[in-house]
């Protein structure tokens, strides 16, 4: 008998002969789109050993407990990168709430993709430790792809809608006086409702039949509504915003307007930390997605050490994008500074009114006991001058000669 390949449940699956009766079933590589072994097909934790009988055609199956490693394997790769995320993320909010002069319109944007930042840090990574654990239902898997598409899809479409305002304030400054804050509100909002239906769709045929045909599809519409047409703007606009600020920094008028250079200057690196997150963001979910779609459309390529090395690297950009825009972001590096100041100024004033609390204490002391010491004194003198003086405890009177 020669080892062969069979397919179950769209899992390749190694079959070798063991002696003559016993056929061992393995599979090391199951793993579902999330790069975890698969709670409904065989993983490399389960060995389905089937007792063939010659005479027989009845076999029997056992399928032993999932192994317990995940949980800690997650816990370990996860858990720094989730609280980075969260620190990261959580200076921007200290930010907007003690600057005000953060508070504009562009900048609403970027608190919104902090807040799609920090979901990931606080809630996607925290959820999908717990669930390697075992302790959540298998059935909840669905929860973490949803979450995962929810926020990936949030975080491509707010960085297309920062790369749009900074678009019309370059290139089409007039039009950008007609952008309002209400009107960015309404378009973030549009925002997490559209990630929230790309979300929620794969929810709806989680059992049918044809769930892995319509899986396919909703990862081909991923790429090509969240990377593709977005992306393709957003290289016009880079390169248009970058021409036009290279036409404003023509020699001679380099020396004639020195603040409009400036401001240049401003934009230019302002427009670069914005490329760059947009890259960034690319290269850490586009992969991703190229590999759900492979794993769907069930390519045999080795995918497993890939998929572990994306689950990693797809979380870099939630803790890369507010470093970025808070470091290299003119007003956000201002306000950083700001606040550095307000609070060295703070405890400076501290110290001070501390080292005067002190000096008025010492003050007061030397004060009351100065007052103690004189009333000593005038007692002593009315006590003398009313002929009447204490020796030893005993009156003793004087008269005058």
């Amino acid at each position: 008998m020669n080892n062969f390949v069979v397919t179950i449940r769209c899992t390749a699956v190694a079959i070798y002969y063991k002696g003559y009766v016993d056929l061992k079933i393995c599979d090391s590589q199951a793993r579902d789109i999330h790069g975890r072994s698969h709670p409904q097909v065989f993983s490399s934790s389960f060995v389905v050993s089937m007792e063939v009988s010659v005479n027989n055609s009845n076999a029997t199956s056992k399928f032993p407990q999932q192994h317990s490693d995940d949980g800690v394997k997650a816990l370990s790769k996860f858990l720094l990168i989730a609280i980075a995320i969260v620190l990261a993320n959580g200076l921007v909010f200290v930010l907007f709430y003690r600057c005000p002069r953060l508070r504009t319109s562009s900048n609403y944007v970027l608190l919104s993709l902090a807040v799609c930042d920090f979901s990931i840090g606080a809630v996607a990574i925290p959820f999908f430790i717990i669930y390697n654990f075992a302790i959540l239902p298998k059935e909840l898997h669905y929860g973490i792809y949803a979450s995962h598409i929810l926020l990936a899809v949030s975080g491509a479409y707010h960085i297309l809608v920062i790369t749009a305002l900074k678009y019309l304030a370059t290139v089409r400054p007039l039009k950008h006086y007609v952008v309002t804050k209400r009107l960015v509100l309404k378009s973030l909002l549009g925002v997490w409702i559209i990630s929230t239906v790309f979300a929620v769709i794969p929810l709806v045929w989680k059992d049918t039949e044809a769930s892995q045909r319509w899986q396919t599809i909703h990862t081909a519409v991923c790429i090509v509504a969240v990377f593709l047409i977005p992306y393709i703007f957003m290289t016009y606009a880079f390169i248009a915003m970058f021409r036009t600020i290279t036409k404003r920094q023509r020699p001679s008028l380099v020396n004639k307007r020195p603040r409009k250079q400036k401001k240049n200057r401003s934009d230019r690196k302002c427009i670069s930390v914005f490329a760059t997150m947009a890259i960034i963001f690319a290269c850490c979910w586009l992969p991703y997605f190229i590999i759900m779609l492979l794993v769907t459309v069930e390519i045999k390529v080795q995918l497993f050490n890939v998929i572990q090395a994306f689950m990693v690297i797809r979380y870099i950009t939630s803790f890369v994008n507010p470093l970025l825009y808070t470091f290299f972001k003119r007003d956000f590096w201002s306000a950083i500074g700001n606040m550095m100041q307000n609070k060295k100024n703070f405890s400076s004033q501290r110290s001070q009114n501390e080292s005067l609390n002190l000096t008025r204490r010492l003050r007061s002391s030397v004060n009351s006991r100065r007052s103690t010491i004189l009333e000593s004194e005038e007692e002593g003198s009315r006590m003398i001058r009313g002929g009447k003086m204490t020796f030893g405890g005993e009156p003793s009177y004087t008269s005058r000669v």
